[in-house]
């Protein structure tokens, strides 16, 4: 029995010509797409960050001098720029309370900052927040008066919580207060915008305050020269006049 003989026929051999030239061609469009891959990714990694977009509500912050800084130090490399890092510089800054960044593609790095708030100077060189929390910022750039605390280290919260009873109350009479103590001893004393000095002790703060507003109507008939009233005393008040630099008990 002879074995049968398989004949490759033109058409076989054809399809398969045909089919050799397109695995060929297959395998050379995909060598190409991986080049411009690697081409497109090593033009987008030296794709620079043209331009920063600040966003806020801003009152103290000089903001073409933080977006010049911004674009000074960071502006470069998309890829590169550590957004961290950039954050950690803008919470270094005055008057900066909180900040947010992210980089859009393909150029841009937005930044959004929240203001720190300052409610009152605290000890002559600091600034408080709404929150009694203390900040360092240049006080000479303060858009607006703002009250004076003074107080030990850890009773800024304190501090502000008072200021803000006795200024409700004394507003209600016209008065203005401008400076509130806490001493050493916890003991208050409060400065008017006029300069007059009251001294409150450590009880009974508020009451007090309220006895001196009650006397303040008989009190404005000696008011000239008067410097300092002290209401530490169960009945009555001790006046302090500036001239003379006596007291006189009422």
């Amino acid at each position: 029995m002879k074995a049968e003989q398989t004949q490759i026929t033109p058409r076989s051999r054809t399809e398969f010509v045909l089919g050799l030239v397109f695995f060929v061609c297959s395998i050379l469009f995909l060598l190409y797409l991986i080049a411009e891959v690697r081409n497109w990714v090593r033009d987008q990694q030296s794709a620079p960050i043209s331009q920063v977009r600040l966003y806020g509500k801003f009152q103290q912050l000089d903001v073409n001098s933080l977006q010049q800084r911004l674009h000074q130090e960071y502006v470069g490399n998309f890829f590169r720029v550590d957004v961290d890092q950039v954050q950690q510089f803008l919470q270094q800054q005055p008057w900066v309370y909180q900040s947010a960044v992210r980089k859009l593609w393909p150029d841009t790095l937005v930044v959004v900052v929240t203001e720190q708030q300052p409610v009152a100077i605290w000890n002559g060189e600091q600034l408080l927040n709404e929150k009694g929390q203390v900040f360092a910022a240049p006080i000479q750039q303060l858009n607006q008066p703002l009250p004076w605390l003074y107080g030990p280290d850890g009773t800024e919260q304190d501090a502000l919580n008072m200021f803000g009873r006795m200024q409700q109350l004394m507003a209600l009479h016209q008065f203005d207060v401008q400076k509130v103590y806490l001493t050493e001893r916890f003991a208050w004393r409060l400065e008017l915008a006029d300069g007059l000095s009251l001294q409150l002790g450590r009880e009974d703060t508020l009451k007090r305050l309220q006895r001196f507003i009650e006397l303040y109507p008989t009190m404005q008939q000696h008011q000239a020269g008067m410097a300092e009233v002290d209401l530490r005393y169960d009945t009555g008040i001790a006046v302090r006049y500036a001239v003379t630099d006596t007291k006189r008990k009422t």
